[in-house]
This record gives C-alpha cells, sequence and structure tokens, in this order.
C-alpha cells in the first residue's frame, strides 16, 4: 500500500502496553507542511512512548485505504495530516474498518496544515502544530457523531458539514482558481461564487421542519465552521447527536455579500432569510432538471444522475482523539 519511501518507523521505549500510531500525511496539503514537520512528528510521537508508522498519500483516495489498512491492523491512533478533505477521507477509512469490526479502539487524530482545517476547532488542536502533535498520545478520546449521506448511486460519511447552494460554487471556484494562503483561498472563492452563483430551488424535509423554496445555501452540520472563517451553525455540538441546519433563502447580491460577513462572525441566525433547526435526519430534493452538486467536507461530488440526498446522523460513531484542554 505504501513504498519503502513513503512508509518510515520510529520505535520507541516498550511499556507494558505501546500506544500503536499510524500516521497519514498529505503532501500537497498546506504547500508540503506536513512532509516539513515529519521529523517533529517522529519525534513528538517517540517522546509519547509509542510505535509510529508515517504513510504519505500519492493521490485523491489514497488515504481512505492507508487508514482503513491501519485501523484493521491494530493501530490505536490513525493521524490525518492536511486539511479538512485529508481528514475526511482518514476518518472515512476508520468508519470503513469500525464498520467490519466494531470492537476496534482506534481513534483519529488530526495535525492540521490545510487552509480552513474546520474540524481541527473541534479536536483543540488548531492553534499549534505542537499542541495537535503532544494530543497524539496525552490527549483523551471523545465520541464524535458522524453524518452519512446517500444519493441515487452513492454514499459517504463526514464528520464536519455537508452542504449545497453557494459553497458548493464555492469549492468549484478554489478548484479553478490560483492557490491562495490560509482562508483567503476560501474567501476569494466565495467572492468569485456570489457573483456567478443563481439560487437553486429545493426541498428540505426532516422531522423537525421543512422548507421549499430558493435558496441561497443550506448546511447540515456537526461542526461550527466551514471555510475555516464561516459560523455557519455556531452551537453545534459534535456528540449531540443531531444535526445543526442552516437554511440561508435566496438574496440579492449585496445581500448576499452582507450575509457572508454576518456568517463570518456567527450572527446570521436571528436574520429574516434564516431557517435554524436540529434533526437527525436530512432528506433534500432538488427539482427535475437541477443539477445536483453538493460538497461533504468539503470535497466536491458532482453525481450526474443524483436528485435527492438523505442524511442521517450516525451517534457517537467516531472515537477522536482531543487535546487534553478541548
Amino acid at each position: 500500500m505504501t513504498t519503502p519511501e513513503q512508509e518510515s518507523r520510529v520505535p520507541a521505549s516498550p511499556p507494558s502496553r505501546q500506544t500503536v500510531v499510524h500516521v497519514v500525511i498529505n503532501p500537497l496539503s498546506g504547500g508540503g507542511h506536513g512532509l516539513r514537520i515529519r521529523e517533529r512528528l517522529e519525534q513528538g510521537v517517540a517522546n509519547g512512548r509509542a510505535a509510529c508508522t508515517i504513510s504519505v498519500t500519492g493521490g485523491p483516495r489514497h488515504a481512505v485505504r492507508i487508514a482503513e489498512a491501519a485501523a484493521s491492523g491494530g493501530a490505536d491512533v490513525v493521524v490525518a495530516v492536511g486539511g479538512d478533505g485529508t481528514v475526511h477521507e482518514v476518518a472515512n477509512g476508520i468508519l470503513r474498518a469500525r464498520a467490519a469490526d466494531p470492537t476496534l479502539p482506534v481513534a483519529l487524530a488530526v495535525v492540521p496544515t490545510g487552509t480552513g482545517n474546520d474540524f481541527a476547532k473541534l479536536l483543540g488542536v488548531h492553534g499549534s502544530i505542537d499542541t495537535a502533535i503532544a494530543a497524539i498520545c496525552a490527549g483523551s478520546d471523545r465520541r464524535f457523531d458522524v453524518g452519512r449521506a446517500a444519493w441515487d448511486g452513492g454514499s459517504c460519511c463526514f464528520v464536519n458539514a455537508m452542504g449545497t447552494g453557494i459553497d458548493v460554487e464555492v469549492v468549484r471556484q478554489i478548484t479553478r482558481g490560483r492557490p491562495l494562503p490560509g482562508a483567503l483561498n476560501y474567501v476569494a472563492g466565495l467572492m468569485r461564487a456570489l457573483v456567478r452563483y443563481r439560487p437553486m430551488p429545493l426541498e428540505v424535509t426532516a422531522e423537525t421542519a421543512s422548507f421549499a423554496g430558493k435558496v441561497m445555501t443550506i448546511a447540515v452540520a456537526n461542526g461550527r465552521c466551514v471555510g475555516g472563517t464561516f459560523h455557519i451553525c455556531p452551537d453545534a455540538q459534535p456528540d449531540d447527536g443531531l444535526f445543526d441546519i442552516c437554511v440561508i433563502r435566496a438574496l440579492p447580491l449585496m445581500g448576499s455579500l452582507a450575509m457572508a460577513l454576518r456568517i463570518a462572525r456567527g450572527r446570521h441566525t436571528r436574520h429574516a432569510a434564516v431557517k435554524m433547526f436540529r434533526a437527525a435526519t436530512v432528506d433534500i430534493e432538488v427539482p427535475a432538471g437541477v443539477p445536483f452538486f453538493f460538497q461533504l467536507d468539503g470535497e466536491l461530488h458532482e453525481p450526474p444522475a443524483a436528485r435527492s440526498i438523505r442524511l442521517t446522523v450516525l451517534p457517537s460513531a467516531l472515537p477522536v482523539r482531543v487535546a487534553p484542554s478541548a
């Protein structure tokens, strides 16, 4: 699964039960930041008296396969070194392994080197690489909820948020534009998307609320942030067994820009164009002939035949390693 050049092992002094850590590095994240801190990672895990394996991904979906094999092979902690896309893949690999064997005692840890690092904020490890490394061995485990998305022709899990509407256009603009540092990448994509996006008609149905009409965006979230800056569901809790849902009705261009500024501060929830609610299951459907694109943890999905998606909370499905202060 990995070549000798991609993998290294660092022995640690063996305690009575040595923790086994498998680190998955995305070499493209943060302009290669994960590779530059490789030695710090190795030393930090060794200082925690744990056995360490490091794998470097070679392309899309590779982190899923690495994480699934590591979790099935006895790793206690699988570490995603990258952005939210890397976290998304590693989490899905762990969840695949746990679906086959729910007794596996494997946890997800994160060393954030991406642009948004939204999921890392929930773990208390987004502010410092050294804090994130220390949490791998010295942190504690919590069980977070997971979202499962199922649509015509596919399914996938997500750990932070699903969205459709202008945020999907933002992702499309980011992939087409020149990369910028940090959250500027998302802000620039948002500015281009605000000019190009046309509100889409859809129906949202949940056990607690419903909506039909044209939207600027809808987010179904376990986490609070998207795009590193935008607090779309500021009161969300990742372990309460419920999604937080934010539906924002269609707005004119200047209204959309003002709304984006509100979301950045988490002050949009009482706006007349915003509907906030919680639910464990959400169905979203678009009319025939309307393209249905969506993102899961920032990863773009464009299924050609899909007109609907069902989102279901899997309560306490994923053990995660959080910083002691989280």
